[in-house]
């Protein structure tokens, strides 16, 4: 779990939703709505993203949310809240994704290269050369509203 020092309170409960943003034990986002979805391939049209050490298979775009004529998000829901996922560069992968969960609390994250501080467009199912190389999801905004 990396270290969120611009969040009053980190430090003392990252990842719990109180003091931190709501995260896995590997430090992703807790995203809505992708229980049961399967592994990405290769040759998918769908919208692909890292998550958990796997890179899952998202489904296709819905939406269009810069009016641009390219459809480049959808929303993905379950019992806890919802989801918007969108591909900003137009890759196919992910990378930002913003939950709103029904007990209040909601957060934004973007897919970055921490070895390059620069956002991570494409990505492979291959192993990366370096852990540097690794995508990692870099938390934007959270709270409870």
């Amino acid at each position: 779990m990396s270290d969120f020092p611009e969040f009053p309170g980190a430090g003392h409960h990252p990842g719990d939703g109180t003091h931190g943003p709501l995260t896995t034990p590997e430090g992703d986002p807790v995203v809505c709505g992708v229980d049961g979805l399967p592994a990405a391939t290769e040759n998918s049209l769908s919208f692909r993203m890292p998550l958990a050490s796997e890179i899952l298979d998202i489904g296709i775009p819905e939406a269009d949310m810069d009016g641009d004529g390219f459809m480049e998000a959808l929303t993905l829901q379950d019992e806890r809240g919802l989801t918007v996922y969108s591909d900003a560069d137009g890759d196919r992968a992910i990378d930002r994704v913003s939950t709103v969960r029904f007990d209040g609390t909601y957060d934004s994250w973007e897919l970055s290269n921490a070895r390059e501080h620069t956002a991570f467009g494409g990505f492979t199912s291959g192993a990366p050369t370096l852990e540097e190389d690794l995508p990692r999801w870099t938390c934007l905004d959270w709270g409870r509203i």
